[in-house]
């Protein structure tokens, strides 16, 4: 139900609490319904511009639902194997509309999300440049329009990585995994690294290999992808068709987070994690350089910084050396 629904009900929250407020707003113009010219419609306009602006940052919750819609897919079409569940669905839309399918109902958020844009296009497009409630109604659509960016950036994200990630949870040692599932709902920030000591196994390199990190709640993922030009020159086997050369997931219950403090260097951020196999305490440390904007949106709370357990899923402790460093480009 997880994988299916995600953060719906976060959403439906919301989405009652901006109706209400959009209500509101048309409630409080006396005779709303009879309004008719654009100079009665402006103060109507004006509030409405407003509501888009003030919730506009909330809107980002729909970003992990659109960019889960493709795993939703895969998820449905699995689960449309088990007969009971089939048949349930059946019984819900005995006249087989498609407009009534599961389906069909959950591409509406996405949908409706990508609309409002359109919505705030249209309405500036149709008051007078010089006015005030064009003004406002421009600020809501350039707010609207960078949610909407925000969400393809994490649809291309799950795009391209979304295998990886399932890959990765499926892949974790021992009885109970520590991650049971990784949800672009619960995606934070993702930025690159440089990587100065790699793997011997990825080969010798004429420069330091560069890998995408992408912290969420529940895990942090390291992924080195080799470049498609590369790959066209260089592969020979099968095996070798896979570009993802590198990927790692660490649970936040593995990590730890400390303030660096490298001689001229601002804004580095240490991740120190332990390995239990050799109770030798080895710490590798992962060290790379945040800017600010990228501070304030980690926050160390969602870090586990007391407990720090083995990680499951790690390269071979022998394949290590004890100290591993990146910096973010």
């Amino acid at each position: 139900m997880e994988s299916l629904f995600g953060s719906l009900p976060e959403m439906l929250d919301f989405q009652r609490v901006f109706l209400q407020t959009l209500e509101q707003r048309t409630t409080s113009s006396p005779d709303y319904h009879a309004l008719e010219t654009p100079e009665k419609l402006k103060k109507l306009l004006f509030s409405l511009g407003g509501s888009f602006l003030y919730y506009a940052d909330h809107f980002k919750l729909y970003s992990g639902f659109c960019a889960n819609h493709i795993k939703v897919q895969k998820v449905l079409k699995r689960a449309k194997t088990d007969w009971a569940f089939k048949e349930f669905l059946e019984a819900r839309n005995p006249t087989k509309q498609h407009s009534s399918t599961l389906e069909s109902y959950l591409i509406k958020p996405v949908q409706r999300v990508l609309k409002y844009p359109l919505l705030l296009r249209e309405l500036v497009s149709l008051t007078d440049p010089e006015s005030d409630e064009h003004s406002h109604l421009t600020e809501a659509l350039k707010a609207m329009e960078k949610v909407a960016s925000h969400i393809n950036e994490m649809q291309k994200i799950y795009e391209d990585y979304g295998t990886v990630f399932d890959q990765l949870v499926a892949e974790q040692s021992g009885p109970e995994k520590e991650v049971t599932e990784i949800s672009m709902g619960e995606f934070i920030i993702h930025s690159s690294a440089l990587w100065q000591n790699p793997l011997p196994s990825l080969g010798r390199m004429r420069k330091d290999p560069e890998l995408t990190l992408f912290v969420f709640k529940s895990a942090l993922i390291l992924v080195y992808r080799e470049s498609k030009l590369k790959k066209r020159m260089t592969s020979s086997r099968p095996g070798d068709l896979d570009p993802f050369k590198f990927r790692w997931l660490i649970p936040v219950s593995s990590l730890q987070v400390r303030p660096g403090n490298s001689a001229g260097v601002c804004n580095v951020i240490f991740l120190s994690l332990f390995l239990s196999e050799s109770r030798s305490k080895t710490d590798m440390v992962f060290k790379y350089h945040l800017n600010t904007s990228h501070q304030k949106q980690i926050k160390c709370n969602d870090i586990n910084k007391n407990s720090i357990l083995p990680p499951n899923n790690v390269v071979p402790q022998k394949q290590l050396s004890k100290q591993r460093c990146m910096f973010v480009v």
